[in-house]
């Protein structure tokens, strides 16, 4: 019986193939883990929230009731983030094909598009520096002038780096003639 010389490397490929297909589901471990981090978000979220509520009026200046509205809009947009990256993710590496997502799921999940997503977590990410600059602006008296200096030099890092990922994802687009 003779053995075809291409089988062996034939049959390795497939093999490699099916591990890499597989191996997807070890992801599922992370995405489920950032989904239950939600739970402490809102865990932290509540307590947040019942504390500013619990404050006394007298005490409640325009300062400390910005501080604490950004505090809670800073933790829903971490939570959003957590809930773009879980699921964007799993569409992208673990879900099957999205003409065979079942019916109960919503019909946005098959429809992520790369570029918006990357804009959107930057969008967030930079709300999110942006109101820690805020934070460190209404309080400053407790910061020295070098941490507000290199919180702007962050925030601004993570602009430009945004700005960057747009403007390449436009110049793909366009080159590619979609």
């Amino acid at each position: 019986m003779r053995t075809d010389p291409l089988e062996a490397p034939v049959r390795r490929a497939r093999l490699i193939e099916t591990l890499l297909v597989r191996g997807r589901w070890l992801l599922l471990p992370f995405y489920v883990g950032l989904l239950l981090s939600l739970v402490w978000l809102l865990v932290v979220f509540v307590m947040m929230f019942l504390g500013g509520l619990a404050l006394p009026f007298s005490e409640l200046g325009p300062a400390r009731l910005l501080l604490w509205i950004l505090r809670l809009v800073e933790l829903t947009l971490v939570a959003n983030l957590v809930v773009i990256v879980a699921l964007s993710s799993f569409e992208s590496f673990i879900a099957p094909h999205p003409d065979t997502l079942p019916r109960s799921w919503p019909a946005w999940l098959g429809q992520w598009n790369d570029a918006s997503l990357k804009l959107k977590l930057f969008a967030s990410i930079i709300a999110i520096a942006a109101i820690e600059l805020l934070e460190i602006d209404l309080k400053l008296d407790h910061f020295p002038g070098r941490d507000i200096l290199w919180s702007l030099v962050i925030l601004l890092a993570f602009v430009f780096a945004g700005l960057g990922v747009g403007w390449m994802d436009r110049r793909h687009r366009d080159m590619s003639g979609d």
